[in-house]
């Protein structure tokens, strides 16, 4: 029996988050399983539109906030009216989050809400609602669709809406917005026919017992298709790749760069090929005018671009975050490559440490005893640059990181009638 499945996401096609690509493979993989998916995510643009991709039906949501975001960046930021306008409208977006009682963009939640709405009074028979995480405006609006028609929610939870400081801006405006917090999470888990969480969420699951609940890893370990490789910059013989967030705060490149220009003063057939955004990236700007041989910086690029380079590359570099609890949806596509990766962590108490520890081509580095192993990665990316894991392999040892956990577990439960 095929099922109307519906999904709700943030930046999605054509320009995936990071979310985004994470509900991507569970919509593919309901299409896959001859499943209908309508896909409802946010505008790029600030305006409703349709469009039709891999067979999914993809519905965007705009709101006030939206269309906003789209003004300001038609403006000329460098004329004074440009400026004096767009610094306004942030404010008025600040003093917004502030006074609103949950911390979310309440026209954002309406706005996925009649999306739902729409495809209801189209007259299609919705089976279950999928909101992801990000936005947590998504989740609300399904879980308000949901238990006003009874329909079975299925939400995917990676970060914490309650426990997100930063989500509201101020340690003070979070003491007092945490308890409708609480309470609107307790209310959503409450209507959910299965609730998907990942490991930062233990610690309440633990707390409070449920039996609707089931741990599962951001599922990106997916056979990747064949690609036509493009070419990176100058190649070498070892050409590693880093692709994603660099920060001062979170994610620092620096123990990545020191160790690459390190290699690279006695071998010039070893390049770092960067492609990142963040406010790291002048580190990255600065290494690569010292040693342009061995640091080569592109900028950001989108996911199927990304993946074409990801081609022409023998090496993967994996930068943990700072927050030990926090684990990067990157490395669920490192492994699923099966290449070799190179891994500069902080502690081994990490979660990401942990679960790289499951995958048989890694070299773990410390931060702070780069310079110590610059040899050793030098050698170990020779030793193991023509190596692969074969997709099985990884497919076993990660089988809570494939999509095909949550489609196949959802699809029993519409199947008893949409209780688990």
């Amino acid at each position: 029996m095929a099922y109307n499945i519906v999904l709700i996401a943030g930046s999605y096609y054509p320009n995936f988050s990071a979310t985004g690509n994470c509900i991507y493979q569970i919509a593919k993989c309901f299409v896959d399983k001859g499943h209908n998916v309508y896909m409802l995510s946010e505008s790029p643009d600030g305006n409703e539109s349709f469009v039709e991709y891999e067979g999914q039906k993809i519905y965007r949501a705009t709101s006030k906030r939206l269309k906003d975001l789209q003004m300001r960046r038609e403006l000329n930021e460098h004329s004074l009216y440009g400026k004096g306008r767009i610094i306004l409208n942030k404010i008025y977006w600040a003093l917004v989050k502030l006074f609103t009682r949950s911390g979310m963009e309440e026209g954002l939640v309406k706005g996925f809400y009649k999306r739902l709405e729409d495809l209801r009074a189209s007259g299609l028979k919705i089976d279950c609602v999928v909101p992801c995480c990000m936005p947590v405006e998504g989740v609300k609006a399904g879980y308000l669709f949901c238990s006003k028609y009874n329909i079975p929610l299925f939400p995917l939870l990676y970060d914490r809406y309650s426990d997100n400081r930063d989500f509201f801006r101020f340690t003070w405006t979070h003491k007092l917005k945490r308890r409708y917090a609480e309470n609107y999470e307790k209310k959503m888990f409450d209507c959910s026919s299965m609730v998907y969480y990942i490991d930062n969420w233990k610690p309440y699951f633990e707390k409070y017992k449920r039996e609707n609940i089931l741990r599962v890893e951001h599922p990106l370990v997916v056979k990747r298709p064949a690609v036509e490789p493009l070419a990176l910059r100058e190649p070498t013989k070892i050409n590693a790749i880093y692709q994603g967030e660099i920060n001062h705060q979170m994610r620092p490149p620096q123990a990545m760069l020191t160790a690459f220009s390190k290699i690279g003063e006695t071998d010039h057939d070893v390049s770092l090929h960067i492609f990142a955004r963040g406010n790291g990236v002048e580190d990255v700007e600065k290494a690569q005018a010292a040693d342009p041989k061995a640091i080569k910086f592109y900028g950001k690029v989108g996911k199927t671009e990304a993946d074409r380079y990801y081609a022409s590359a023998n090496i993967q570099i994996i930068l943990a975050n700072r927050d030990k609890e926090i684990v990067s949806s990157k490395i669920f596509e490192s492994v699923a490559s099966g290449y070799p990766i190179v891994y500069f962590y902080f502690s081994e108490e990490e979660l990401s440490y942990g679960l790289l520890k499951k995958y048989p081509l890694v070299l773990f580095v410390r931060q702070d005893k780069v310079e110590e192993e610059t040899e050793k990665i030098h050698e170990w990316m020779y030793a193991n640059c023509d190596k692969r894991v074969d997709f099985d392999i990884v497919s076993k040892a990660y089988d809570d990181a494939t999509p095909d956990m949550v489609v196949d577990t959802s699809i029993d439960i519409l199947n008893k009638g949409g209780r688990n």
